[in-house]
């Protein structure tokens, strides 16, 4: 499988709800939220396919010295373990170069990470959340 790898923020909203619906993390997402992420982001970067279709897609934030924190890492099932994923984590570390990178990965995601030289920190650590729900 051909593909490229950009780092600038032109995607659609209506290509990023098939990405994400062909993993299962939703759909129909609004060109208001999708625009809203890809702009919170300091760094997005994304895989296509030779004719443009949307095969990957990564966000980090970084504040460039001590952390930077991956967002999303998604590549479509129909183009995993083709060196998609591991495209854009590089894209991510070679971004943030220096810089230790923090995943949080669900699931059987880990197996990924791992292979991808990533590792426990000697302490454990936990993800914790809270959702700040919307004021009416």
């Amino acid at each position: 499988m051909t593909y490229c790898i950009f780092t600038d923020k032109n995607i659609s909203a209506l290509e990023y709800s098939s990405l994400m619906e062909s993993i299962g993390w939703g759909s129909d997402y609004s060109e208001e939220l999708v625009q809203r992420s890809l702009t919170a982001y300091p760094f997005v970067a994304h895989a296509r396919s030779e004719s443009g279709i949307l095969w990957g897609y990564v966000s980090a934030f970084s504040d460039r010295a001590f952390s930077t924190m991956l967002g999303e890492l998604v590549v479509h099932p129909l183009a995993q373990r083709k060196g998609i994923g591991h495209a854009l984590l590089s894209a991510v570390e070679n971004e943030f170069a220096g810089v230790p990178v923090y995943v949080k990965p669900l699931g059987k995601a880990k197996h990924f990470f791992v292979a991808c030289g990533y590792r426990a920190p000697a302490i454990e650590m936990q993800v914790l959340f809270k959702r700040n729900d919307a004021a009416d």
